[in-house]
Parts: C-alpha cells; sequence; structure tokens
C-alpha cells in the first residue's frame, strides 16, 4: 500500500513539475512575442491581456485540479489507515481464538487419555475379586473410581462397589446420579 501511495505522490509531484516547466514556457515565450502596435521604443507589451487572462484561467483550473486530487489522496490515505486497524484487530483476534482452540485440543486429548486409561483399569479390575480389589480401591480418589466405575460392565460394578465400602460407595452413587 505504501508502494501506491508513493506512485500517487510522484505523480503529484511530477504533475506540478510540468504545470511549472509549462507556466515558464508560457512567460518565456511571451516576452519574446512582442505586440504589433508598440506604443513606444521604451515601453515594451510582453503578452496581450487576453493570453494574460487565459494564461490566469489555465492556472487557476490547474490549482483546482490538485487541490482535488490532495483531497482525494488525504481521503484515501485516512481509508488505508482505517483498514489496517481493521486488519491489526482481526489478525489479533483470529490469534486469540486460534491459542484458545489450541488448548481446548490439547484438553480434549488429555480427556481422551484419561478415558483410554479407564478402559484399561476397568478391564483389568474386571479380573479380580472384591478381596484384590478393596486394598487398591481404597488408595485411588473418588474422581479416578468414578471414571472406571463408567467402563466397568453391570456384572462386575456390583464388585468394585463392594471394594469401596458402603459410605465410600454411597457417595460415588450419589454423584453419579446428581450428573
Amino acid at each position: 500500500m505504501m508502494k501506491i501511495l508513493k506512485w500517487i505522490g510522484a505523480g503529484i509531484g511530477l504533475f506540478t513539475a510540468l504545470v511549472i516547466v509549462f507556466i515558464t514556457m508560457f512567460i518565456f515565450q511571451a516576452e519574446e512575442v512582442a505586440l504589433p502596435d508598440e506604443v513606444g521604443e521604451d515601453e515594451e507589451v510582453l503578452v496581450s491581456i487576453t493570453e494574460l487572462e487565459l494564461m490566469t484561467a489555465k492556472r487557476d483550473t490547474l490549482q483546482m485540479a490538485m487541490d482535488s486530487l490532495l483531497a482525494v489522496l488525504v481521503q484515501r490515505s485516512a481509508d488505508l489507515d482505517s483498514l489496517s486497524d481493521v486488519l491489526a484487530f482481526r489478525d489479533a483476534a483470529i490469534g486469540a481464538l486460534e491459542s484458545r482452540l489450541q488448548d481446548k485440543d490439547a484438553a480434549i486429548e488429555g480427556l481422551r487419555e484419561v478415558d483410554v486409561n479407564a478402559q484399561e483399569m476397568a478391564r483389568t479390575f474386571a479380573t479380580m475379586n472384591v478381596e484384590q480389589l478393596s486394598p487398591i480401591v481404597a488408595e485411588l480418589t473418588d474422581g479416578v473410581v468414578l471414571d472406571i466405575y463408567k467402563h466397568t460392565s453391570n456384572k462386575r460394578r456390583r464388585f468394585l462397589l463392594a471394594a469401596m465400602g458402603d459410605n465410600r460407595a454411597a457417595k460415588l452413587t450419589n454423584r453419579l446420579v446428581r450428573k
């Protein structure tokens, strides 16, 4: 976008230089042209009044065109700045959302891993009797026992509940029912 602004600036500069060159050429040409009816030898008229009025009108027209182009340039520059701000905000929002998405993906992957581990432990516990399960279940947290319970078959759940003891089994049952 800066290249466009540089080209516009260069174009305006070239246009201004050409206007100055043409005006200078007209002035020097006008000095060389003498009026056919000279008033005297001491007094020399360089440009007729009609030509002077035409050049003045052309100069005023060029000045208005330059002012109009400068106004357009300023407006385009403001529009560009506004769009740059919008793009910067959008890029920041996208970055934040991507970061949150990566965090959620990592959390989901962690939950999947916990679920797979709970399934494996449920299969292992399915081969044990209540006496074998009791010391192991006593050392596990309620959350771990709950995850394993969810992956245990209906026939084997009674062994897991019996290994937990009455109070802890009641707490687990309350948690399962309230979810």
